[in-house]
């Protein structure tokens, strides 16, 4: 799912004071391109308060829960860079957060693509601070 991005999903130099105005980003965002049926950032932050969605590397997975499947319209994939971070939990800070809308298996294989681009933390690092798309796009594509 995340080889079928294009620039067009691609949100560079983002900022928010706190991770609930991050998913109310991400929220706004799957509402404006169809992706689901109704507003879903208080589904986006139950998911949160169920499990944390940060990845490792400074990269986070929110996504909606498996109550919320239902409102889903049509998968999708948005990717946002924080370029001066985001505190997301007690410990951690996030700079790329990859908004995902997709049904369990779909969710799975983002999952298992995200971490085999975003496993490397000097990868992830030069994403984090990227400011040209077709950088970003071509580096995350890298095959």
């Amino acid at each position: 799912m995340i080889d079928n991005i294009s620039i067009d999903n691609l949100h560079l130099g983002c900022q928010a004071k706190n991770k609930a105005a991050v998913l109310d980003m991400v929220g706004k965002i799957f509402m404006e391109k169809g992706y689901v049926d109704q507003d879903c950032i208080a589904f986006l932050n139950e998911r949160e308060r169920q499990v944390s969605t940060f990845l490792g590397n400074g990269i986070t997975l929110p996504h909606l829960p498996k109550s919320a499947t239902s409102i889903i319209v049509k998968k999708g994939i948005e990717i946002f860079q924080f370029p001066d971070g985001i505190r997301w939990d007690r410990s951690t800070v996030m700079f790329i957060t990859i908004g995902v809308i997709a049904k369990e298996q779909e969710h799975i294989d983002v999952l298992k693509q995200v971490a085999s681009i975003f496993s490397d933390e000097i990868i992830a690092n030069a994403l984090s601070l990227i400011s040209n798309k077709e950088d970003f796009f071509r580096i995350i594509n890298r095959g």
